[in-house]
């Protein structure tokens, strides 16, 4: 049986460095996993921009207090990370684990 992944959307500006940087990232989990990650740029996307803005009280948890990309967001958990992650972090967020504190961990209630 095929694993299955929480919705995830990436949050991230055009020019910004540290987005660019996790697109190569990105591309090789959704080649692995079979996961597909939505991608919205809210620099220059007024619409994105507003659907971040939905996020934006999770977003800013992980961030720490404010609502920065890249960001990503698991839509099922209510999870975010904040800022660039490696691969592991980006699939344990896909995998539903607790990411609390901008770390993703497995939730108390899985072990």
């Amino acid at each position: 049986m095929a694993k299955k992944y929480g919705r995830v959307i990436e949050f991230y500006g055009e020019s910004c460095p540290h987005c660019m940087s996790m697109k190569p990232i990105i591309q090789e989990i959704e080649t692995e996993t079979g996961a597909s990650i939505q991608k919205l740029e809210v620099w220059n996307n007024k619409e994105n921009s507003h659907k971040m803005e939905a996020h934006k009280e999770i977003i800013a948890e992980a961030c720490g207090g404010f609502a920065g990309v890249p960001a990503f967001v698991n839509v099922d958990t209510k999870q975010a990370l904040c800022g660039a992650h490696d691969k592991d972090d980006i699939i344990r967020l896909l995998e539903g684990e607790d990411c609390s504190d901008n770390i993703c961990k497995p939730h108390t209630k899985n072990k």
